[in-house]
């Protein structure tokens, strides 16, 4: 019984499994994705002291008890429970997917774990509190505090909010925001560089959607998962680096981050105009609403005035195009998000959309130059 039980977790097919993913694509698209995430963390590393500098040195009281209560939501007791919870009332209530989710989100946790201390105590880099900015080593150890890179906060929050917002779509926004606080809440905590959270998170991500989909379809789940998890890594690793990062040309800056704003409002009418359109094939909606993300991306990316991000949210916009151009429909993942996680209408899911663009730039503009080089 508990063979065929776990068999059930891992080989259950749902209309959210992945599209294939075309076999030519797949190593471009993965190698995409490691010259990205590796060409983020690289530029992170150099404004991780800056960043805890900043933070040591401007302490902020309202944000002492938001690092203890982030440090507490991603502990891995915390997150046990959390699983333990959904697993047992799934037991009792006879509700297959909770005891679903309960299965999955427990391994993913413990496979996000064992996969972070590997690359913690194989890497050795040391915490805030030990490091020093002129120079360091790294290299495998097991002494306690050289063990910063990548935080198991945050692998952990990520991996289990991964499979929670498989299972529960509509939630998705506020498990990952959640999750997301615990990761800035290592850095706020400085038990963590940036790099260290941003790594930790992006794995958990990778891990925890694999490990929610069917186990058969590990390949296309891992790389649908590097595709979808690139935005994510990319605006955080944006926003930490603009944060410190003024630019120095301002007549440059405007021309660039004004010619973001037209892009990011031209990709948004024309999913306006082709979400409210009746006359238009489906396939040629569909492809043009593809465009309209890839300009608003684009936009938000320009609207940076970094040639940092501007070069990765091409590169990911080229592996996004890579893995879903050839889908002559939304893909069935894609699909079910919008019918089971918005119980929107469709005008006030586009209403939605627009202020959220509007927050993004906004954010974008008032993050510029916050924390000064130290």
């Amino acid at each position: 019984m508990i063979p065929s039980f776990l068999q059930s977790c891992f080989q259950c097919d749902s209309p959210a499994t992945p599209s294939a993913i075309p076999p030519h694509a797949a190593l471009p698209v993965c190698a995409l994705a490691v010259v990205i995430v590796i060409g983020g963390l690289s530029a992170l590393s150099q404004i991780d002291f800056p960043v805890i500098q900043f933070i040591r040195a401007t302490p902020v009281p309202f944000l002492e008890p938001f690092g203890r209560i982030g440090n507490q939501l991603g502990h891995g007791s915390t997150l046990v429970i959390l699983s333990g919870l959904a697993l047992l009332s799934g037991y009792i209530g006879k509700r297959q997917k909770l005891l679903f989710v309960g299965v999955q989100s427990l391994l993913a946790h413990a496979l996000a774990g064992l996969i972070t201390q590997i690359i913690k105590h194989t890497v050795g880099r040391p915490r805030p509190r030990l490091a020093h900015q002129d120079h360091w080593e790294i290299g495998p150890s097991f002494q306690s505090g050289l063990d910063a890179f990548p935080s198991g906060h945050s692998s952990a929050s990520f991996a289990v909010a991964a499979v929670f917002a498989r299972h529960f779509p509509r939630y998705a926004w506020m498990l990952y925001l959640t999750a997301a606080s615990v990761a800035f809440s290592r850095i706020i905590k400085g038990s963590h560089f940036p790099t260290d959270a941003c790594a930790g998170a992006f794995i958990g991500y990778v891990i925890g959607t694999i490990v929610s989909r069917p186990l058969r379809q590990w390949r296309t789940t891992g790389i649908d998962s590097l595709v979808t998890g690139l935005p994510f890594f990319i605006t955080a690793t944006g926003l930490l680096w603009i944060a410190v990062q003024k630019p120095s040309m301002e007549v440059l800056y405007v021309m660039i981050s004004g010619t973001g704003v037209l892009v990011a409002a031209l990709g948004y009418s024309v999913r306006l105009r082709e979400r409210f359109a009746k006359s238009r094939t489906e396939q040629d909606s569909h492809r043009r609403l593809r465009i309209s993300s890839l300009f608003m991306t684009m936009g938000l990316a320009l609207c940076t005035g970094s040639f940092l991000i501007i070069v990765l949210s091409a590169l990911s916009g080229v592996a996004w195009w890579l893995a879903y151009a050839h889908q002559d429909e939304v893909s069935e993942h894609t699909a079910l998000r919008e019918t089971t996680g918005h119980a929107l209408p469709a005008t006030a899911q586009e209403g939605l959309l627009g202020i959220g663009l509007l927050l993004m730039l906004g954010l974008i503009y008032s993050a510029r130059g916050l924390i000064p080089l130290l």
